[in-house]
């Protein structure tokens, strides 16, 4: 009989743990811009989604579409890598709702960004 409760407990918390996956704030579709150091805006499309318990995306914009790398979410900040014309830049942004504002560094550039969660 222990084993029976010990079983349900556990299936529960397993059930309990996939619906907050499912509830991740980062994980949909994102619309920002970003700007950088010497006032250049440019607008991107950012898709997040959860697969085998990792994160996984894509960012889109002018220059072609590109994977999110080692896309982390701790708390409300979300962290990511991405590689544009062989130049890598680090992404650091909070989420807060359905809006995420942050800051990207790389060797060509640095600069902010600014958006909003469509889905």
């Amino acid at each position: 009989m222990k084993r029976k409760i010990s079983l349900i407990a556990m299936l529960m918390a397993l059930g309990g743990a996939a619906g907050w996956a499912g509830d991740n704030p980062v994980v949909g579709t994102w619309d920002f811009t970003s700007v950088d150091d010497a006032g250049q805006s440019s607008t991107w499309t950012m898709v997040v989604k959860k697969a085998n318990g990792s994160l996984t995306g894509t960012l889109s914009g002018d220059p072609g579409e590109f994977t999110l790398v080692d896309p982390k979410l701790v708390g409300k900040t979300f962290t990511f890598k991405v590689v544009i014309n062989e130049v890598s830049y680090s992404v650091e942004a909070t989420i807060d709702g359905n809006k995420l504002e942050g800051k990207y560094k790389g060797a060509d550039s640095n600069g902010t960004l600014k958006g909003t969660k469509q889905s």
